[in-house]
Parts: structure tokens; C-alpha cells; sequence
């Protein structure tokens, strides 16, 4: 049941106009997520990531055909000596550009789920200082969750 103090906070949007109902659409699927991150870990090559993930050939290809497609991922050539030209998968800017949400998805897991060992997290190259997920306004000031609310961003 709907209650009117949250209808004030959080307005309605229809599906189309929302970037995380388009997004779902996109990566609401295990092994997009999982490609996604083999990814960002650098595997690239097509085999590397099935024998990580275990997810079968046709799944993977299928996926991997699919994030193409939508500008997620990018599909280079390569040759091993002696061998066919083969590809391998590479993070478009797109798809680097899901870093943000990406890194809210593990550190949400880290808190909210059961792991089997310690967490793993961002750190700063540097100086390996934790590293944690933010919301910011335009000057770079941190913004509070309760302080947040969806507009219509054309307005």
C-alpha cells in the first residue's frame, strides 16, 4: 500500500524516463553483472572468463554479444603465434562509466550479505587508504542520503 509521505519524497516516473529501470534492463541479469566484473579485474579473453565465472559458452557469448550492442563492452582482435585471430573484451567508456555503481554493489554486499572470507574493497593506490562510495553535489560536498529526492532533471 502506497503512503502519501513517500508519494512526496520519491515522485513517479514512468519506466522509460528512468535510468534504473532502463539500466535493470540492461545488467539485471547474474552473469552480465559477473562479465561486467571479470572485466573490470582485466580478464578479457573469452575463455579466461568462462573457466572464472563457470558460465557456459553459449550464455557467455550471448551476453557478450549483447553488452556490444549496447556500447557497454568492445571486441578487439587478437592473434596467438601459430594460431586463428581470436577477441578479446574490453570495458568501453560506457562501461567504465559503471564503475560508481558497481563499487555501490559490492560495498552494499560487504555490509548487507553473507561472505565467505574478509571483504574485498576499493583502496587508494598510494597509500591502500579504504576507500567507501558518495554522494556529492556540484561543489564536491558530501550529500545525505535523507537529503536526496528524484526531479525531473529537465526542469
Amino acid at each position: 500500500m502506497s503512503n502519501s509521505t513517500d508519494s512526496e519524497i520519491i515522485p513517479r516516473f514512468p519506466p522509460d524516463r528512468c535510468g534504473l529501470a532502463l539500466a535493470a534492463g540492461v545488467l539485471g541479469d547474474k552473469w552480465v553483472l559477473m562479465i561486467i566484473r571479470q572485466l573490470f579485474y582485466g580478464v578479457a579473453r573469452f575463455e579466461d572468463i568462462r573457466a572464472e565465472i563457470g558460465v557456459p559458452k553459449s550464455v557467455l557469448s550471448a551476453r557478450l554479444s549483447s553488452l556490444i550492442e549496447q556500447g557497454i563492452v568492445a571486441k578487439r582482435p587478437y592473434k596467438p603465434e601459430g594460431g586463428r585471430t581470436r577477441y578479446e573484451y574490453l570495458l568501453s567508456r560506457t562501461g567504465f562509466d559503471l564503475a560508481m555503481s558497481l563499487l555501490a554493489l559490492l560495498e552494499w554486499g560487504n555490509r548487507h550479505l553473507d561472505l565467505a572470507g574478509a571483504p574485498i574493497g576499493p583502496v587508494r593506490r598510494s597509500d591502500r587508504a579504504k576507500l567507501r562510495v558518495a554522494l556529492l553535489d556540484e561543489e564536491g560536498s558530501e550529500v545525505a542520503l535523507q537529503d536526496i529526492r528524484l526531479a525531473d532533471l529537465s526542469k
